[in-house]
């Protein structure tokens, strides 16, 4: 967790001084909130303006202030037992053969990955992990327009290194 808080704490002084220079609309330094859910079994920090804006069984949303950029958190229920790799691989053809989309960067750890890219005139990010006991698969998914990078780095940075399981 250490480690966590000193990548962000290095990080973000310089991205929020990009976002300045981009005429972004969002606070290049929002006061940064604790989303958990119990139900979904995940937690996220994310900025302050990304409120949340909508919830559901499986979903919680949210949107920034200027409504330019969305992130979006699922949890399913992994049915077919699949491994990271799977949820991977199905993953990646889902946004190139399916979407058309163009994936530009990949990580991928023991217990998460990451792809990123392309799609329909927007960046995309998409961090997904399998739980502990492999039942639940879960998902960060940010979306905002390619010129708007400089503004949303931050959120994403803020978000996507947050991104866990939580007991349900």
């Amino acid at each position: 967790m250490r480690g966590l808080a000193l990548a962000l704490a290095l990080a973000l002084p310089a991205i929020a001084a990009r976002a300045q220079d981009a005429a972004c609309t969002a606070p290049a330094a929002a006061q940064v909130l604790e989303w958990r859910s119990a139900v979904l079994g995940l937690r996220m920090r994310y900025p302050a303006s990304f409120p949340l804006e909508a919830t559901g069984p499986d979903t919680a949303r949210f949107v920034s202030l200027d409504g330019q950029a969305s992130a979006t958190v699922t949890a399913i229920a992994n049915g077919l037992g699949q491994s990271l790799a799977e949820v991977m691989r199905e993953a990646r053809q889902d946004i190139i053969e399916n979407s058309g989309g163009e994936i530009t960067y990949t990580r991928t750890t023991p217990s998460w990955f990451v792809l990123s890219g392309y799609m329909a005139g927007r960046i995309f990010y998409r961090r997904s992990l399998v739980s502990a006991d492999g039942g639940m698969i879960g998902t960060l998914w940010v979306e905002f327009p390619r010129a708007l990078k400089p503004c949303f780095e931050a959120a994403v940075t803020t978000m996507s290194l947050s991104f866990r399981e939580w007991p349900r």
